[in-house]
């Protein structure tokens, strides 16, 4: 197993225990998550849109499986794996990066579809992922399948 495939599996295991301060430190100060969201998250975005989506959704899950390592470039060396996220809505939560208003309790659960997640590691952290989105997959299709229809604001 190569050390960009460590740092990918590491910072996974991470956000599915839900540890987001030892989730953060695998990703750069830089970093920006493009493709779950309509806008690029930049890192403190992107922490505090899944910590709260893990409100939410206590028993929120990635499924994260098929961790590859892709190609290695000037740009650093890519990783790919599959998530396919899934949870049960318990508690309320909020999306402020979002510009959503608070989510009530819905009690719905979420199966979204299956999409690859593409890590770019550069000095041994994640410096930008890319989602390959899938229609029904990201923030819109979860919140679609709690029958939320706002827009999403950036």
């Amino acid at each position: 197993m190569t050390r960009a495939v460590e740092i990918v599996n590491a910072f996974m295991q991470a956000l599915e225990a839900k540890e987001f301060t030892r989730a953060a430190n695998y990703l750069s100060d830089s970093m920006l998550l493009i493709g779950f969201t309509p806008k690029p998250l930049s890192k403190k975005q992107f922490i505090d849109v899944i910590s709260e989506l893990a409100e939410g959704f206590p028993n929120l899950a990635y499924n994260f499986h098929g961790v590859e390592e892709i190609a290695e470039t000037m740009e650093g060396t890519r990783v790919r794996g599959a998530i396919q996220i899934t949870g049960t809505q318990v508690n309320s939560f909020q999306l402020p990066p979002l510009g959503i208003s608070p989510i009530p309790q819905m009690a719905g659960s979420i199966s979204l579809p299956e999409e690859n997640w593409e890590y770019r590691i550069e000095d041994n952290v994640i410096a930008s992922i890319r989602v390959d989105s899938k229609p029904g997959g990201g923030v819109e299709g979860l919140l679609n399948q709690l029958g939320i229809k706002a827009p999403i604001i950036q």
